[in-house]
């Protein structure tokens, strides 16, 4: 959501610019910028002051932690309650049943307990996973970013973007190109 919301207002960014100067003005980012939209959601700080597969790599990382956590999550908690509700029958069973039936529950749900047991692991380790990699985020926004001098500088040594006014179909508009 928040990528789409930075995409979109930076492609506006695009329509409104005049001239080659306005539009890389407009393309630099501050460094307590990029640190807000980093502690937002980890990769959208980097992303915005040039740093784009850095950020899209802590972006997937954690994106994909926080939907391998809710999946097994959602998971353990449909297993639990049916290991909750077969705990009570075996309790019934073992007090008043058959021998070898409950020795089978038992077995049963010894082996569904250390499925528990896995899925808890998995989704402690996701959730970890996904702490680390916001607070490295942080710790990159802050230390490993270029400020908005350095990315400004970068990206008007590097670019070569030419801005015109332009008449497409009867229609009044911009035209944007690079040139590599």
């Amino acid at each position: 959501m928040g990528l789409s919301i930075i995409l979109l207002t930076k492609s506006m960014g695009v329509v409104f610019a005049q001239d080659e100067k306005s539009f890389v003005a407009s393309t630099v980012v501050s460094k307590t910028d990029a640190v807000v939209l980093s502690a937002i959601f980890p990769g959208l700080g980097q992303m915005t002051s040039g740093q784009t597969f850095k950020g899209f790599s802590f972006f997937l990382a954690e994106a994909m932690s926080l939907i391998v956590a809710i999946n097994v999550n959602e998971n353990y908690k449909t297993k639990d309650k049916v290991y909750s509700r077969d705990m009570i029958e075996y309790d019934k069973l073992a007090n008043r049943g058959n021998y070898n039936n409950a020795l089978s529950s038992f077995n049963d749900l010894k082996d569904r307990n250390s499925e528990l047991d896995d899925l808890n692991t998995i989704r402690s380790t996701a959730l970890i996973v996904a702490g680390a990699v916001y607070a490295y985020n942080i710790i990159d926004s802050i230390f490993f970013s270029p400020s908005s001098i350095e990315s400004g500088r970068a990206e008007d040594i590097n670019s070569h973007i030419v801005v015109n006014s332009t008449i497409i179909d009867r229609t009044p508009g911009i035209l944007l190109s690079k040139s590599f």
